[in-house]
């Protein structure tokens, strides 16, 4: 009796999306762009505190490391969880503290306004070329007209610090801002290429940054600064910078890159500029003008035709899905 009881009972379900569907990679995507508006957002709070940007990379990279540890420790610490050290070297070269140097001490030199136009620009510009070049992705009209609204969009939310903000040295920030892109694009096309584990290879360079930044951290600034700098603000940055943005969003846009190809995947970069606006109306009271609005529009749209999503009712995709049930692993 209880026998058939149990059989009656169906075991109970889970749904989960399937990692190798479109919307499993848009969502990836997405989390990359918010996890990037909202560190940046942080970090910015954490410069005008009196942080420095050593400070900023080396608490990234610290988190991003730790957490991240284990993941080469169940793969194989000795060979970097399967990368191997000569691919490791060069994602810590593509991806790593140069990399994080360049964007964020681009600033020091340049305008907000202008890291937020050329960065995810040239981000777009050049990985969409690689990729085009090398790993023979397609474009298709759609992909390219969208991409070319994403990147108005872009110039237009950006357009007012354009005009009323420039320096003399605003040359020196805007060629580091070109060259970062430069990298994060290489690494984009690399991770697609030699079809890497995305976990595996952000805990690799991860780890190998870490391992450069404790030294050059110490020759440069002392660690003796770290006691003076407020243990929350510390605490802060080390969590969204190293656990939001160098660990859950940079794995999660490895995983877009996988899913839908380096081509789609750089869209997502290109709205951060557009997210960091919403976020800058209730934090900073920051309300965007008419041009900002309209290019908000844009990158929408432009995203949207880019990945699909617009396609004609004939050729929507559909959304698979997992269906598990409890005990068995999931596919």
């Amino acid at each position: 009796m209880s026998a058939c009881l149990e059989l009656a009972v169906p075991a109970p379900r889970r749904w989960l999306p399937n990692p190798h569907s479109e919307v499993f990679g848009i969502a990836c995507g997405a989390t990359l762009a918010f996890g990037a508006a909202i560190s940046f957002a942080v970090a910015r709070a954490g410069l005008l505190g009196g942080l420095v940007t050593l400070d900023l990379i080396l608490v990234r990279f610290l988190v991003a490391g730790i957490v991240l540890f284990p993941v080469l420790l169940r793969a194989g610490l000795w060979t970097l969880g399967g990368i191997g050290w000569a691919r490791g070297l060069v994602l810590l070269v593509t991806g790593g503290p140069l990399f994080a140097l360049l964007q964020t001490g681009g600033y020091a030199y340049a305008p907000l306004a202008h890291g937020a136009v050329i960065a995810p620009a040239a981000v777009t510009i050049f990985s969409t070329a690689i990729a085009a070049a090398f790993l023979r992705e397609r474009l298709t009209r759609a992909h390219i007209a969208g991409a070319a609204l994403v990147i108005t969009g872009i110039v237009l939310i950006s357009a007012h610090g354009l005009r009323t903000e420039a320096g003399g040295q605003a040359w020196i920030g805007d060629l580091m801002f070109l060259a970062s892109s430069i990298l994060w694009a290489g690494f984009t096309v690399l991770v697609r290429y030699w079809q890497l584990n995305a976990v595996r290879a952000i805990a690799a360079m991860s780890l190998l940054s870490l391992v450069v930044m404790l030294p050059l951290y110490g020759a440069t600034l002392g660690f003796g600064r770290l006691l003076a700098v407020p243990l929350g603000a510390l605490a802060l940055q080390g969590l969204v910078q190293g656990g939001l943005q160098g660990s859950i969003a940079v794995v999660a846009y490895s995983q877009s890159i996988r899913v839908l190809g380096v081509s789609k995947a750089v869209l997502f970069p290109s709205i951060v500029p557009a997210i960091s606006v919403l976020i800058g109306i209730p934090l900073l009271g920051e309300i965007p003008d008419s041009v900002q609005i309209g290019g908000l529009i844009l990158v929408t749209i432009g995203l949207l035709a880019a990945v699909g999503v617009t396609g004609r009712g004939g050729r929507r995709k559909h959304v698979t899905l997992y269906v598990t049930k409890e005990g068995h692993d999931d596919a």
